[in-house]
């Protein structure tokens, strides 16, 4: 769903979401950040016409923070509380005259996932069972005479085998796509592409 209002990142499971990818500047460009962290001063941060590597990072603080690779200064721009944009799946629009920045930014954010075939398999495995050891001491009580006791204690033994198990791979792609607007005109490009693989467990025997 389309969302012309401004970015703040919903995170379900993670406080702040990375994406790294390159940045192609189409022009001159210039943004603002503050100049310290202890500052509210913005200051104005050149970006020559070029591509970057570049990281763009959500955090749970509700900022967006930009780092192009070879610019010495972090462009941090603070977002309002009142948009929630799916990490996963969703387009966004940041109106720049609401960020305090001369541009807008418009992306979108897709992800795809598929599985593999099921794997059955028997694999090695461990497990922890606590074993007791005791020893005697003994002392000589006020009246002369030995006293002794058992003092035991439970401590960890790591155990070997092997067992059953049923899995799957899901293999996920997460496309992440964000302009830079000139009014109407893009004048940069953010492209972030992100692959991973899970093993996903469905059944599991007791290792023994």
């Amino acid at each position: 769903m389309k969302k012309s209002i401004l970015l703040a990142l919903l995170l379900s499971l993670v406080s702040c979401q990375d994406f790294d990818g390159t940045f192609k500047a189409k022009k001159d460009l210039v943004f603002k950040t503050k100049k310290s962290i202890f500052s509210s001063k913005l200051v104005k941060v050149s970006v020559p016409t070029n591509e970057y590597k570049t990281s763009i990072k959500f955090t749970s603080a509700d900022k967006l923070k930009i780092d192009f690779e070879g610019i010495d200064k972090k462009i941090k721009i603070k977002l309002p509380e009142n948009l929630n944009i799916n990490r996963y799946n969703d387009e966004f629009f940041i109106a720049g005259s609401d960020i305090n920045q001369e541009y807008d930014f418009d992306g979108k954010i897709v992800t795809t996932s598929e599985d593999s075939d099921t794997y059955r398999e028997r694999e090695s495995c461990s497990y922890t069972v606590y074993e007791t050891t005791c020893r005697r001491e003994c002392r000589t009580n006020d009246r002369g005479r030995t006293v002794c006791r058992n003092i035991c204690t439970d401590y960890p033994v790591t155990r070997y085998g092997r067992r059953n198990v049923e899995y799957f791979y899901r293999y996920t792609t997460t496309d992440m796509r964000m302009k830079v607007l000139e009014q109407t005109t893009p004048v940069g490009l953010f492209k972030s592409i992100e692959n991973s693989r899970n093993r996903i467990e469905t059944y599991t025997s007791i290792c023994r």
